[in-house]
């Protein structure tokens, strides 16, 4: 029996979300300049928005794993902490890079990488709580026994 499939697990926005906002980044720079994007902060903004992607994007490729039965989860808060763990490493990650590779040194403080990881991950964050529901298939849930339930063998 298969669960309705939510609007994230669709594979073109797991993979064209982040890709479009990572492009739309890219064109920003380009036409109004390195200057404008650091000055005016837009950056946070991009990042706000990428936090939000990943989410989604990590969200969708979680549940076709799921519901290819490649992972099993006990508790639908497991979905969440997953997904929120993986947006962590991708923003420090991120960081990591454009600390290392990415931006001249002049724009790459301590205090713009802090801001940029904190507007990532609350953008993840706002993605997790108000757009990803997950509508469990209850009768798979009662007709599968979990892995840690107790056997009645085990009081023997």
């Amino acid at each position: 029996m298969m669960v309705e499939k939510p609007c994230y697990s669709s594979i073109k926005i797991i993979v064209l979300m982040p890709l479009l906002v990572f492009f739309i980044d890219m064109i920003y720079k380009y036409i109004f300049g390195e200057e404008s994007y650091n000055v005016y902060m837009i950056d946070n903004i991009f990042h706000l928005f990428g936090g939000m992607s990943i989410t989604i994007s990590t969200a969708g490729v979680l549940w076709h794993l799921i519901e290819r039965k490649t992972i099993v989860l006990q508790d639908l808060k497991v979905f969440g902490f997953l997904v929120f763990g993986f947006l962590c490493f991708v923003v420090i990650s991120w960081e990591i890079f454009e600390y290392i590779v990415y931006y001249p040194v002049e724009y790459m403080t301590y205090a713009d990488l802090i801001v940029d990881m904190i507007c990532g991950m609350m953008g993840g964050l706002v993605a997790l709580i108000f757009g990803i529901r997950i509508k469990p298939d209850l009768q798979r849930l009662k007709g599968e026994p979990h892995r840690l339930d107790k056997n009645k063998n085990d009081y023997l």
